[in-house]
């Protein structure tokens, strides 16, 4: 009997150390994916030479994807026009088995 009970709590413990590294690898794919994003979005706004109408439906975009995005224009070098944007991409980094949700940033600048 006692070998029955050792058998079931350990195929309990496997399924839940299971779901565990299920939820630390999903949330590691979505930590990645951001950082794609985040990497596509400088791009795009470099490509545009800080263009405000491209800079606004990354905006929406990133909203719509369900992130949040700062644009901070500075002007590195005015007399020769040398412009640069700190971009800030929010997302959650989530391991729902633990019920773990934090905020996290992906910060760079656009040049």
């Amino acid at each position: 009997m006692g070998q029955i009970m050792k058998t079931y709590l350990g195929v309990f413990f496997l399924l839940v150390t299971g779901m565990v590294g299920i939820g630390v690898v999903t949330a590691g794919i979505q930590s990645a994916n951001a950082r794609n994003y985040h990497a596509d979005v400088i791009s795009e706004i470099e490509c545009s030479n800080f263009n405000a109408a491209v800079v606004a439906a990354c905006q929406q975009q990133a909203k719509e994807s369900g992130y949040e995005l700062e644009v901070k224009t500075v002007d590195y070098n005015p007399q020769e026009h040398v412009r640069m944007a700190e971009i800030i991409l929010h997302y959650e980094y989530a391991i729902p088995i633990l019920n773990l949700v934090t905020d996290h940033q992906v910060r760079g600048f656009a040049k």
